[in-house]
């Protein structure tokens, strides 16, 4: 009962942090108090929060759009680092274009297909992203912007499709690393997650579940998988459906949520790559 009262108020918090990023999105469910049950509730809510207020972020700037130009290195640099820095984690660029994500603190790794380009906060591939040639978009630039205010012990990890064929009416289609230290996540079958998952239509307008299942990756860990699509109006008011898929996992410290936010026109083109990341998850030792 814990957990289904968990992931109620798990919903609750992802519609009303949706409402509160997008434009035009409305929400009747109430924001529930955090308490020591709804860690795991409040940890998604921010991460789905962070993904969509990229809509937001990322119209074209107007006349009087003072936005700030983060100061950056001289030029990129993509330089390895096998062991864990002082965020406690690590990002290597591998010789096929992808990269290797470790993070000591949580305990796991992914690998990031090569068509995504991966960035913890205030960190070097950061400042490296904001010199190549498709930063110079304003909607890319302003993603940039947004993730450079988030907290890197809560958001381990971002990514970007910097691919401007793929920016929809400003979106810009993304993936964050949500992680939560105290929460110890016991994934409930697929039957209770697709009854508590059905509530989502009921507290955001014009939102709809798609799907909500428990499944397991090529290494037989169990993640829980969220999809859902709602109708959403970028600054510049261009009218587009987002579309979110929410991977749940246990971790050996703490719980994660990965989050891929994109649109109706590009989910085929871009959920494949993905997918292939969350395939690649293991645990640490």
């Amino acid at each position: 009962m814990k957990q289904q009262r968990g992931l109620f108020a798990l919903l609750a918090l992802v519609t009303t942090a949706l409402a509160c990023a997008v434009p035009g999105v409305t929400t009747t469910a109430p924001l529930p108090s955090p308490t020591a049950d709804t860690r795991l509730e409040i940890m998604v809510a921010e991460t789905v929060s962070a993904a969509l207020v990229l809509t937001q972020q990322s119209a074209p700037p107007t006349a009087d759009d003072t936005s700030p130009t983060p100061t950056v290195p001289p030029e990129p640099t993509f330089t390895p680092t096998p062991e864990a820095d002082a965020s406690g984690s690590a990002l290597l660029k591998n010789d096929d274009g992808s990269h290797t994500f470790n993070d000591d603190l949580g305990k796991y790794q992914v690998i990031m297909p090569m068509q995504w380009v991966p960035m913890r906060v205030g960190e070097q591939e950061f400042f490296d992203a904001q010199l190549l040639p498709e930063a110079s978009n304003p909607a890319i630039q302003r993603s940039l912007s947004t993730i450079q205010e988030q907290d890197p012990d809560l958001f381990r990890l971002f990514a970007l499709d910097m691919n401007e064929e793929h920016i929809d009416g400003g979106f810009v289609t993304n993936i964050n690393f949500v992680w939560d230290k105290a929460e110890e996540l016991s994934l409930p079958d697929d039957a209770r997650l697709q009854e508590i998952a059905a509530s989502l239509p009921e507290s955001v307008e014009g939102s709809q579940l798609l799907n909500a299942e428990v499944l397991t990756t090529k290494n037989d860990i169990p993640y829980g998988v969220i999809t859902s699509q709602i109708p959403a109006t970028t600054q510049d008011g261009t009218n587009i459906i987002i579309r979110q898929k929410l991977i749940f996992f246990d971790l050996p410290v703490g719980s994660l949520s990965i989050t891929l936010s994109t649109t109706e026109t590009w989910l085929e083109t871009v959920e494949p790559s993905f997918d292939a990341l969350v395939e690649s998850f293991i645990t640490l030792e």
